[in-house]
């Protein structure tokens, strides 16, 4: 696939999001071989906070990724989807 040829990605993640962050590139190494997608991953930045408010939310986290959509038709409904549930 051609998709990704030319392009930068760089992978975020912040709390969660960077463990999931870093879920995801394991995947891509493990699976991508040398793909196009696997070439133009440049960076992985994961962004962690230790703070009680991150505690707290722990226990909420489960139900919200169980209830999070599997998977989208296109990238403007992924963003779409992060405005919208904040």
């Amino acid at each position: 696939m051609n998709k990704y040829k030319g392009k930068t990605i760089i992978v975020v993640g912040h709390s969660m999001g960077g463990a999931l962050a870093v879920r995801t590139m394991e995947q891509i190494e493990k699976s991508e071989e040398d793909s196009e997608l696997k070439k133009a991953i440049r960076a992985l930045v994961v962004i962690d906070v230790v703070e009680e408010t991150a505690m707290e939310a722990l226990p909420y986290m489960e139900n919200f990724v169980k209830n999070r959509p599997s998977d989208f038709p296109d990238l403007r409904s992924v963003v779409r989807y992060g405005i919208v549930t904040g």
